[in-house]
């Protein structure tokens, strides 16, 4: 016969493991809106770093997470943070103390008390 005890106990672990997921992807989806002319911005996921003197945007993003990019003469172009990749109409953009960046983020050099934010972005 079936133990009744561990069957309740699984089943609330599972749904207890659901709710727990729920609640974080609402926390990660909150999302940004800007209305443009041609399409509305979200922002499906945001990494916080903080700067530091005399290091890059990139390195501060490397130190602690997992980066995939393609490196170009205007400098490196990052498609993927801890295995999410950009594609169909999402990519990483970041911004400096809510301000958009207008070079590569091994150009940027931050310092202390700047916040950068990693926004993974739909257009």
């Amino acid at each position: 016969m079936y133990n009744l005890r561990g069957y309740f106990l699984f089943t609330g672990l599972a749904l207890g493991l659901f709710l727990l997921s729920v609640a974080c992807s609402q926390k990660q989806e909150q999302t940004t809106t800007e209305k443009g002319a041609a399409s509305e911005i979200i922002d499906s996921l945001v990494i916080e770093l903080e700067g530091v003197d005399s290091v890059s945007v990139f390195d501060l993003l490397k130190e602690k997470h997992l980066v995939e990019y393609h490196p170009s003469l205007q400098g490196v172009f990052v498609t993927a943070i801890d295995s999410v990749s950009g594609g169909d109409g999402y990519f990483w953009i970041y911004a400096v103390n809510d301000t958009p960046a207008q070079v590569a983020c091994d150009k940027y050099i931050t310092k202390n008390g700047d916040t950068i934010k990693w926004l993974f972005r739909k257009r």
